[in-house]
C-alpha cells in the first residue's frame, strides 16, 4: 500500500514551519528597533512580525508545494529529495534577502528598495558604496553558510530520526489549523492598518516602516464608495513618463566678450562643518579669498540628486523624467554652444548614478575620463588631479575651458594615505559585516576626517596649479559637495536616509575674478548654482525660466529650501522642516520637525499651517514637465 501524498509531503511542511521560525529570528531585530511602543503599536508590531514571518516563506512555499501536488502519486523518494533541495535553495534565498535587508537597515535606516536595486544592477553601483574585498568575502561566507545550512536541514528532515518523529507527532495533523490561524492574524493586521490609516494614527502606522517589504492596506477608496469621505493630506505625485518643458521659455543669449574658464570641483560626502583651518586648511584659506556660503544645502541627501540639482537647478523629483528624456542641462548645452573645451573626470563612475544619461549625455566620450587601474579612492583622486594638470598642459589656449572633477576620498569606506592622518585613533578595518556601529562610530568619524584632510590636499593642488599658470584672473571656480554625511548624531550613519542637517548641508565656495571676498550667511541651495553660472555665459533670462534657483552673486535672499529623493520631498524654512511622501503607499515620509531635526509639539497644526506650501510644491513639481 502506497503512502498517502499528504504524508509524503510532511518533510516539506516541517521545513516551512522551521523556515517560518528562522524568518522570525531574522526579523526580530526589526521588531526591537522601534524606539518606543505604545500598547497599541506593540500589538500591531507583533501582528506584523508573526504574519510577515510566514508571508516571507511564500516565494519558496508556493512553487515547491505546487510541484509536489502536480507530481502526485509519482512523487517518490528521489522526487522528494529534489523538491526539498529546491525548497531549501529558495528558503536560503529568503533568509539571505532578510539578512541583507537588516544589514542595510542597521547601517542606513532604509530597506531594500528601488535605490538599493538600482545600486545592485547599475555598473559601478556596489563599489560606489565602498564595499572592499574583505566585506564582500565576509558576506560571501555568510551566504555560503546559509545555503549549506538549509540543504543540511532539508537532508536531515528526510531521515527517519528522532527530531523528524517528534515533528510528526506534534504537527502532522495541525498544519491546516495553523494556516487558518495565520489567515486570521493576517486579516487582523490588514484591517488594523486600514483603520489606523483612516484615523491617521502615526504611532501605529510608523511601526510598519520597520519591517521589510511591508505592503500597506488602505480603505480610503472603499469608504468613498459607501459615501464616506476621509480627509487625508494632499498626495504628491510626479509623472515619470511626462515630456519635459525645459527651459520654459526660449533663452535670451549674448556672447561674452571674454568667456571665463570654469572649474567645477565636487567632493563626495563633504559635510559643511569640516571646512575649517584644522581639517581643511587649504580650502579655508581659499574660501577667505572667495565667496563663502556658510548656510548652503544640497538638493538632497544622495549623490544622484546632489549632482542633478546643482547642474539643472530643478527639484530632485525631476530626475526620473530627465533620465527618461535623456535631457542635457541648459548649462552644459550653453557651454557646448560657446565651444568650450570640456574636461569631465571622476574618481568613481559615470554610469552610477546615470550621469552619462543625464548631465553628460551629450558630452563626447573623448572628453570624459574615468579612473584608471585599481586602488583606493584617494589614489584615484590623485590620478584625477594628475589628469587635470595634463589637460591644462596640453589644451589649446585660444578657447575657454570647462573642467569638472568628482572626488571620491570622503566616500565610505573613507580613503586616505598615511600622510593625511590627523585624527587618531581611527577604525583601520571598516568592514560592514563585522563592525559594531554604536561602538565604532567615533573611530569611523575619525577615519572620515582623515579622508577629508586628504581631499583638502587634492583640491589645494588644483587651486595652486591654476594660480601658477596665472589662470585665476580668467577662471570662475565652484567647489562644493554632493551631500553631507551623518555619524549617528541623530540616529543614522551615512547619507540617503534622512534630510537631516548633517546629511544635506555642504560647503560652497565660489570664486569670480575681480569680486571682493565675502561671507554669505543666508540660506543657499544647489538649486541656485545654474542661476549663478549661466549669467556669466551670456544668458539674460529670469532664472525661473530654467530653474528654481536665484543668482547667488546678486545677493538674492532665499527663505526656504526644497530637497528630494526617491519617494519624498522635503521643505525647510527658518522654523520647520516638513517631509512629504511622493507616493500614496505607506506612511514612510510624513514628518514635521524644527529646522534642526528636533521634534515639535503639534505636527498636525503645523502641517495644516503649511497646506498652501504643499499645494505650491505640487504645482512646481510639474512646472517643467508636460503630458506626452
Amino acid at each position: 500500500m502506497s503512502t498517502p501524498l499528504t504524508d509524503r509531503l510532511l518533510p516539506l511542511r516541517h521545513y516551512f514551519l522551521l523556515l517560518w521560525l528562522l524568518n522570525l529570528l531574522l526579523t526580530l531585530p526589526f521588531l526591537l528597533s522601534h524606539a518606543s511602543y505604545t500598547a497599541l503599536s506593540l500589538g500591531f508590531a507583533l501582528l506584523i512580525w508573526l504574519t510577515y514571518g510566514f508571508l516571507y516563506t511564500l516565494p519558496a512555499l508556493l512553487p515547491t508545494w505546487a510541484l509536489g501536488k502536480l507530481a502526485g502519486r509519482r512523487l517518490g523518494q528521489t522526487g522528494m529529495r529534489i523538491l526539498l533541495a529546491l525548497a531549501a535553495l529558495l528558503g536560503a534565498g529568503i533568509n539571505i534577502a532578510l539578512f541583507a535587508d537588516f544589514t542595510i537597515f542597521k547601517i542606513f535606516a532604509f530597506h531594500l528598495n528601488g535605490f538599493v536595486w538600482n545600486l545592485m544592477t547599475t555598473p559601478g553601483g556596489i563599489t560606489s558604496m565602498g564595499a572592499d574585498a574583505a566585506t564582500m568575502y565576509s558576506f560571501a561566507a555568510l551566504i555560503a553558510l546559509l545555503l549549506l545550512g538549509h540543504q543540511l536541514l532539508a537532508w536531515y528532515l528526510q531521515r527517519d530520526n528522532r527530531f523528524r518523529r517528534w515533528l510528526d507527532g506534534r504537527f502532522a495533523g495541525r498544519y491546516r489549523r495553523l494556516l487558518y490561524v495565520f489567515a486570521v492574524l493576517t486579516l487582523t493586521e490588514r484591517v488594523s492598518y486600514a483603520i489606523a490609516h483612516v484615523r491617521g494614527s502615526s504611532p501605529v502606522l510608523s511601526v510598519a516602516n520597520n519591517f521589510p517589504f511591508h505592503n500597506p492596506t488602505t480603505a480610503t477608496h472603499l469608504l468613498k464608495r459607501f459615501g464616506i469621505n476621509v480627509k487625508r493630506q494632499a498626495e504628491f505625485k510626479m509623472d515619470d513618463h511626462a515630456a519635459l518643458n525645459y527651459p520654459k521659455a526660449p533663452l535670451q543669449k549674448v556672447t561674452p566678450e571674454k568667456p571665463l574658464n570654469i572649474v567645477w570641483l565636487v567632493a563626495e560626502s563633504w559635510r559643511s562643518d569640516t571646512l575649517n583651518a584644522e581639517i581643511m586648511p587649504q580650502m579655508q584659506a581659499f574660501a577667505d579669498r572667495a565667496q563663502l556660503f556658510t548656510q548652503h544645502y544640497s538638493g538632497s541627501n544622495g549623490t544622484r540628486w546632489g549632482i542633478f540639482t546643482q547642474f539643472y537647478g530643478l527639484y530632485g523629483t525631476y530626475w526620473f523624467t530627465v533620465l527618461e528624456n535623456r535631457r542635457s542641462p541648459v548649462l552644459v548645452d550653453r557651454l557646448q554652444e560657446l565651444n568650450y573645451q570640456l574636461h569631465i573626470s571622476t574618481s568613481s563612475a559615470f554610469s552610477y548614478p546615470e550621469f552619462d544619461q543625464t548631465v553628460w549625455v551629450n558630452v563626447p566620450a573623448a572628453n570624459m575620463h574615468l579612473p584608471e587601474g585599481e586602488g583606493p579612492g584617494w589614489n584615484f583622486d590623485r590620478k584625477g588631479v594628475d589628469r587635470i594638470e595634463h589637460f591644462l598642459d596640453t589644451r589649446p589656449t585660444d578657447k575657454p575651458f570647462f573642467l569638472f572633477h568628482f572626488f571620491e576620498s570622503a566616500h565610505a569606506r573613507y580613503y586616505f594615505p598615511d600622510d593625511s592622518i590627523i585624527k587618531k585613533p581611527y577604525l583601520e578595518d571598516l568592514n560592514y559585516a563585522t563592525m559594531d556601529l554604536e561602538k565604532d562610530i567615533g573611530l569611523i568619524k575619525n577615519r572620515y576626517l582623515n579622508s577629508v584632510h586628504h581631499l583638502d590636499s587634492q583640491l589645494g593642488r588644483v587651486i595652486k596649479d591654476l594660480e601658477q599658470r596665472n589662470l585665476l584672473d580668467s577662471t570662475m571656480i565652484i567647489i562644493t559637495g554632493d551631500h553631507g554625511e551623518e555619524f549617528m548624531e541623530k540616529g543614522h550613519w551615512g547619507h540617503n536616509s534622512q534630510f537631516h542637517e548633517e546629511q544635506t548641508r555642504v560647503p560652497l565656495i565660489v570664486y569670480l575674478p575681480g569680486l571682493a571676498p565675502e561671507r554669505h550667511d543666508g540660506l543657499s541651495s544647489h538649486l541656485d548654482i545654474p542661476a549663478t553660472v549661466l549669467p556669466q555665459l551670456g544668458i539674460k533670462n529670469d532664472p525661473r525660466d530654467y530653474s528654481f534657483g536665484c543668482n547667488l552673486l546678486s545677493h538674492c535672499e532665499r527663505k526656504e529650501l526644497v530637497f528630494g529623493d526617491w519617494d519624498r520631498i522635503g521643505y525647510v524654512d527658518s522654523q520647520y522642516k516638513l517631509i512629504f511622501p511622493l507616493k500614496s503607499s505607506g506612511y514612510t515620509a510624513n514628518a514635521v520637525t524644527d529646522r534642526n531635526d528636533q521634534p515639535v509639539a503639534d505636527e498636525d497644526a503645523i502641517q495644516a499651517q503649511y497646506q498652501p506650501v504643499m499645494i505650491r510644491l505640487m504645482k512646481e513639481m510639474t512646472e517643467f514637465s508636460q503630458k506626452r
